[in-house]
């Protein structure tokens, strides 16, 4: 049952130099760990990931080969490597159960209904009457060459706004205050030296005293958030932290500022009464900004609310597997005292509110510490990711807890096929979503695994968790939202959604495939060269299916594709063969990717059909972005917003946001949950979605379709997908999560005396395409 004949069309040498212990360059960032060219080590990991599936509890031995496997180029692992380049080996839970959807339960209520309003670029004088966004342009040149604005960059921009806001704010304690903060950063920047400046626990303080975040659009700079609530952090604690990163550096801090008044200032940076001052103070500043008062800075735009409805969906009602679903329950070591009191709450939460939720009922099975599916668990919580790379042996542990991760995912699976039931994963996280550091940087790898497979996973926050406990103690009364939030994201692929929807004018029956493309971080370039150099990726694609009969839409996931840079004919046919299987009269493709579209591979992928002409007579494609939004008024938060091509276009050039393409745009701002005290406090928001943006060359689809027509499908189409990702009972609409738009992580490997470079995504893209062609086992601890 072995092979490794894998063929390609376009070889790729740099995908062999890892394999091979070739290093061209110090700065060059490499790939080709798990899917090289080179057969002995491709043979290695599938018989080192074989043994992992099997044999769970020799994590310890086979661990240490592991490492021994990455360095040493001679070194063989032995046993039998499984491996079918022409098959994909596990079984999605989403198809074995897919036939099984007969429970049926609304997101909210039968005649709950979101309005979509447009949105229209409006002036000053209308920002305090009426609702909307307000976006602001910082005027300072971008940086280039990095995917992210670097931490100097960021700190001059705070140190702009701080500089800004004491200027403009006539609140003399205000103004007291942002000359203390100014001055002590200022004093701390020529005092430190530059790595202590910018090292983790200078940059979190740095960041508690100017709180706002920044991202780019275009080459633009927007402020993305203003941080102005309560700290979860003590000063006390944030002083702590210093101490214990490095006792110089708490020295060289003291020198800088007398201990005391170093406290009094975060105190009051801390004080809740304060904070909610500056909030109302930081408002009058925005108005002063959108008025012009500083030009030579900054330029502010005020987008209003129409009063027009342009549309309504309705909530919804969700399809899901009429069958019972046992939960295993993974809890961090510094929950377990909370887990029985845990336990009670949600089992009486599902004998309460399973009635609400199909009648479908969860059952926990087992409970282990989540060292059982990541071993390094706690080791990876204390590693510094602020840098963006982690060292050799940060690096291998984190890579051989995915592989250890991915092995016990496809135990779930197997364990669900022989079962004939639903398996679900609770992840109880010792995490807080409004704390400074409210979540681990690595999970979002970990979350890609588990979405990549299907599998019914949740992780649920300390605040989550604490209210369960209470729950089972009697000391709240009812928790049906939280528990039907977490009963619809456990769901996930398992679900199909149908929404009733008017005053969109669509034909009377389509099929919209959505096929979402989501490129790994790029490799084969050297970082930090300025020459323009071609990247590769590997992509992973989401295939959606959107069925529109009358003023009705049902949308499910259809598929999902690894392709891999380098060409393999058999995963880039496969991908072919689903869209020409799906070509027909009433069918249309929609193509959604956070590349630019001469960058997406799915162009490549087309132009290999034989059916290419008619598949590109029936598609759209449309790049995504996002453009960050200072603020968002308290009844503007609960709609959804459309802008259109004019007023979008408007809104680029108030900003003086200045391109040249020539495209069909829509962009939305996601509806936020009404009275969410968990996000928001006193009606402010902890944070706020960035407006999401379509763009395509034209409406497209079929030339005889009416350009109104055109418009609704593409806008009904985008909803649809938003509608369907969303997992909240409260909003029936979310943002999109593309992975090109997260922060890569660069890890470091060493093999044959050679230091290796690699992003992690990237790899991340070739273990789960290797564990698709090995068989699972119902070995799952």
């Amino acid at each position: 049952m072995s092979g490794f004949e894998l063929s390609a069309r376009e070889k790729l040498e740099c995908m062999e130099f890892f394999s091979k212990g070739l290093t061209p360059s110090k700065n060059f960032v490499y790939a080709g760990f798990f899917y090289p060219v080179e057969d002995n080590l491709r043979e290695g990991l599938a018989i080192l990931l074989d043994k992992l599936i099997k044999n769970p509890k020799d994590w310890q031995t086979l661990q240490k080969e592991f490492n021994e496997f990455i360095e040493k180029k001679e070194y063989k692992l032995k046993g039998q490597a499984i491996y079918l380049k022409d098959k994909v080996l596990w079984y999605k839970p989403r198809e074995l159960f897919k036939k099984d959807r007969n429970a049926f339960f609304y997101r909210q209520r039968k005649d709950k209904y979101m309005h979509i309003r447009a949105g229209e670029v409006s002036t000053y004088g209308k920002f305090s009457k009426s609702s909307g966004l307000v976006f602001l342009r910082l005027i300072t040149p971008p940086e280039t060459g990095e995917e992210k604005l670097s931490k100097e960059k960021v700190w001059e921009l705070r140190k702009t706004l701080l500089r800004l806001w004491k200027d403009l704010t006539n609140d003399n304690e205000v103004k007291s205050y942002l000359h203390a903060v100014i001055s002590f950063s200022e004093r701390l920047e020529s005092d430190l030296a530059p790595g202590d400046f910018k090292s983790p626990p200078i940059s979190k303080l740095l960041s508690c005293l100017a709180p706002f975040d920044f991202s780019t659009f275009e080459n633009a700079i927007l402020l993305s958030r203003a941080r102005l609530f309560r700290r979860e952090k003590t000063p006390d604690e944030l002083l702590q932290e210093i101490e214990r990163y490095s006792k110089s550096l708490w020295e060289d801090v003291k020198y800088a500022i007398e201990e005391k008044l170093l406290k009094d200032l975060l105190n009051k940076a801390c004080d809740e009464k304060f904070l909610e001052r500056l909030r109302r103070d930081w408002k009058e500043v925005l108005k002063e900004l959108l008025k012009g008062g500083r030009k030579d800075k900054t330029v502010g735009v005020f987008v209003q609310k129409g009063q027009q409805v342009e549309g309504k969906l309705s909530y919804g009602v969700f399809s899901i597997p009429e069958k019972e679903v046992e939960v295993f329950v993974f809890y961090e070591k510094s929950l377990e005292e909370k887990l029985e009191g845990f336990k009670k709450g949600f089992e009486k939460a599902i004998e309460e509110y399973q009635k609400f939720t199909g009648g479908i009922k969860l059952s926990i099975n087992k409970k282990f510490s989540l060292d059982h599916l990541i071993p390094h668990f706690e080791e990876l919580k204390k590693i510094d990711y602020s840098k963006g790379e982690l060292g050799l042996h940060e690096s291998k542990i984190l890579l051989f807890d995915l592989l250890y991760f991915i092995a016990r995912l496809k135990g779930f699976v197997e364990l669900s096929k022989e079962r004939k039931k639903p398996h679900a994963i609770l992840l109880l996280l010792d995490t807080d979503v409004r704390e400074a550091n409210g979540s681990y940087p690595f999970w979002d790898h970990f979350s890609l695994a588990y979405d990549f497979f299907s599998l019914p996973v949740q992780t649920l926050n300390k605040q989550t968790i604490n209210n369960f406990v209470k729950y089972g103690e009697g000391k709240v009364s009812g928790i049906q939202g939280i528990y039907k939030n977490l009963f619809i994201s456990l769901m996930k692929d398992l679900k199909s959604l149908e929404f009733d929807f008017e005053d969109f004018k669509v034909p009377e029956e389509l099929t919209v495939y959505v096929i979402l493309e989501k490129p790994s971080a790029g490799f084969c370039y050297e970082r930090f060269n300025p020459n323009n150099q071609k990247v590769f990726r590997h992509y992973l694609y989401e295939a959606y299916l959107v069925h529109i009969k009358g003023s009705k839409v049902r949308i499910e996931i259809d598929d999902k594709f690894i392709v891999l840079a380098g060409g393999v004919d058999f995963e880039r046919d496969r991908i072919i063969k689903w869209i020409e299987d799906r070509v027909g009269n009433n069918k249309r493709f929609c193509f959604i990717t956070a590349s630019k579209k001469e960058e997406s591979f799915i162009n490549d992928i087309i132009s290999r059909s034989s059916q290419e002409e008619r598949i590109r007579k029936q598609s759209i494609f449309v790049e995504y972005d996002e453009i960050p939004i200072a603020y968002i008024s308290e009844k503007a938060s609960e709609d959804c917003f459309v802008i259109y091509t004019s007023e979008f276009e408007n809104l680029k050039k108030e900003l003086k946001i200045n391109t040249q393409k020539h495209t069909v745009s829509i962009a939305l701002k996601p509806a936020d949950p009404k009275n969410n005290d968990q996000l928001s406090l006193n009606g402010e928001w902890f944070y706020h979605s960035a407006l999401q943006v379509f763009s395509t060359e034209g409406p497209g689809w079929e030339k005889d379709e009416v350009y109104m027509e055109k418009k609704s499908l593409f806008l009904l189409t985008i909803l649809a997908l938003s509608q369907y990702e969303s997992e909240s009972f409260q909003t029936p609409y979310a943002k999109l999560e593309l992975w090109q738009k997260k922060k890569n992580l660069y890890i470091k490997l060493r093999r044959s005396h050679g230091d290796y470079t690699m992003g992690l995504s990237g790899i991340l893209y070739e273990l789960l395409y290797l564990a698709s062609k090995i068989p699972g086992d119902k070995n799952i601890m």
